[in-house]
């Protein structure tokens, strides 16, 4: 997909976010931010989930038990603070299940794991994206935000 086609003039793409892109436009010093809605097929294929993990009021952990099916993903969205220690663990019956974690502005901070724990570089909301190394996957996974 060529995402310059929204915009009719030269621009420098800062970000994605699930349903918009933001940019920055130069024109002969001056600089116009501006901002186009796009599908979010960008970053999650047909079948997938996104859902925002929830902390009942006062608790620092949450617990999904749920399943992904051969070839889509669970994507969680967790807000945290910089400087906060994240700590995710998944377990599955049949040890098929796998989690990333991709930080705010995209980077990738741990691939295909089943257990992580580090402190968090920025503020913003980080995606913790499972998926089945084998078939379809039940799956239970704890994050804790400290």
């Amino acid at each position: 997909m060529n995402l310059g086609a929204f915009f009719s003039f030269p621009v420098v793409f800062l970000a994605v976010a699930p349903t918009q892109l933001a940019a920055i436009v130069p024109i002969a010093g001056n600089t116009i931010q501006n901002t186009a809605t796009v599908k979010s097929t960008l970053l999650a294929a047909k079948g997938d989930r996104v859902e925002r993990m929830r902390f009942s009021r006062g608790a620092n952990a949450a617990t999904v038990s749920t399943s992904v099916v051969r070839g889509t993903r669970d994507t969680f969205l967790v807000a945290a603070n910089r400087r906060q220690t994240m700590t995710v663990s998944i377990t599955s019956l049949e040890k098929n299940a796998v989690f990333d974690i991709q930080g705010p502005n995209g980077q990738i901070i741990k691939q295909e794991a089943t257990s992580w724990s580090g402190v968090l570089p920025t503020t913003g909301d980080y995606r913790i994206i499972v998926g089945g190394t084998r078939g379809n996957a039940s799956y239970r996974l704890r994050v804790s935000v400290n």
